[in-house]
């Protein structure tokens, strides 16, 4: 185990003192959302440790990203490996029982003592959860479950056993805290924090245009429609697809552009997709576009971020596309209807109704004024209300209402 220390000794009474945990093998969207928790805790306010997985696969990227927070120390550990081929809980097990994570264990427990550490932050995943909860059991630490997915039965047992030790269990939605409700997790331990986009980051004036179209071919006058994410059923392409068949009868000349990853248990998701494209005859009018290690190039080239998803829990790229002064077109369903206001800074449309969805994505494309008015209204609400200073602000309040003893706030 090894570790960056950039801190100045604090009084250990003075703040909450706090362990992020992540065991991810990967970067994934939650670990995203933590580093960015991470960079933006006020260092005046928190102290911050973070041990990471050294097998992680993107290991520099996390490690770069931790050593932009201020002041936060890091320790590079063994967190296990994960194991293929066995169920979640398995896996969990598994990397658990690997000895070198074990005496990681020991050591962070001892750390977390010596440190006067007060708070153990980690995801859902299950080896994330299964292994911050044995470390919460072995010193008394609080215990914060940071939930990222709609809770349900399947979420799997060592998440569901970190739901129960947890201090507080974070949403990062309203309907993501039902959902944990309505699971049993009892309502005074719940937390609303949204997640949160950089609007710097995300700024459509320092964002560079035009490079995914000139790729495709595009002129920039061509109406282009894009989805971006994972290929996962619940993500709605083959429901966009069905609409964009319509879209393409108003429009002769319009464009989808579906940008996305797949894993290999996805492969069957992605041919049926390929071949509702085909059946429909639209290969001529759908571009498949590869995961973008900066995924901005590629919103910046979209009139409109379609985003067909059945009970989203969040949606950081409708957070990042609205940002980027893009308006979204949207289901009304999980907590879109939270982050889009029909007809003010998008459009949301009854789930599942592919022709209402058509219909809305004609309107926005047919008005490139009221697309722009939608983008700058959409963008101001990012700064306003998804700011990575608010959930900063909100998860610090958490801690301190932890650190004190006293009921952990709601939102």
């Amino acid at each position: 185990m090894t570790a960056t220390d950039a801190s100045t000794p604090h009084s250990r009474q003075s703040k909450p003192r706090v362990l992020f945990v992540n065991t991810r093998s990967a970067l994934g969207a939650d670990v995203s959302v933590h580093l960015t928790l991470i960079q933006n805790l006020d260092p005046d306010r928190v102290d911050v440790f973070v041990a990471t997985n050294r097998h992680s696969s993107d290991l520099d990227a996390t490690v770069h990203a931790i050593r932009a927070a201020p002041r936060a120390q890091l320790m590079v550990c063994d967190l296990g490996q994960e194991i293929q081929g066995r169920s979640r809980i398995g896996r969990a097990v598994s990397a658990l029982r690997n000895i070198p994570a074990f005496l990681t264990l020991l050591r962070l427990a001892l750390l977390v003592r010596r440190e006067g550490i007060s708070v153990l932050h980690t995801t859902d995943r299950p080896r994330d959860a299964a292994f911050t909860t044995l470390l919460s059991k072995l010193t008394g630490a609080a215990l914060v479950l940071h939930v990222h997915v709609k809770w349900t039965p399947e979420i799997g047992r060592a998440a569901q056993w970190a739901s129960r030790q947890a201090r507080a269990v974070i949403g990062i939605s309203e309907f993501t805290c039902q959902s944990l409700i309505a699971g049993g997790v009892a309502p005074d331990r719940v937390a609303r924090v949204y997640n949160a986009t950089d609007a710097t980051r995300f700024n459509p004036d320092s964002v560079p245009s035009g490079t995914m179209r000139s790729a495709l071919g595009l002129d920039r006058r061509v109406p282009v429609v894009g989805i971006v994410g994972r290929f996962m059923i619940w993500k709605g392409h083959h429901e966009l697809v069905t609409a964009f068949r319509d879209v393409r009868a108003e429009l002769p000349d319009a464009r989808l552009v579906i940008i996305g990853r797949a894993s290999p248990k996805d492969a069957e998701y992605v041919e049926t997709v390929e071949r509702l494209i085909s059946d429909l005859g639209l290969d001529a009018s759908v571009d498949w576009v590869p995961w973008m290690n900066d995924v901005r190039a590629g919103m910046a080239d979209l009139d409109i971020l379609a985003m067909p998803s059945f009970e989203e829990p969040f949606g950081l790229v409708v957070t990042e596309s609205m940002a980027l002064g893009r308006p979204v077109v949207g289901y009304a369903s999980g907590a879109l209807p939270e982050l889009v206001t029909d007809e003010l800074d998008g459009l949301l449309v009854p789930a599942r109704d592919t022709a209402a969805l058509a219909n809305a994505l004609v309107s926005l494309l047919r008005d490139p004024d009221r697309r722009m008015a939608m983008g700058q209204r959409a963008r101001q609400r990012v700064m306003d209300d998804f700011s990575p200073v608010r959930q900063a602000a909100a998860v610090t309040s958490l801690y301190l209402a932890i650190s004190r003893g006293e009921a952990v706030p709601r939102t």
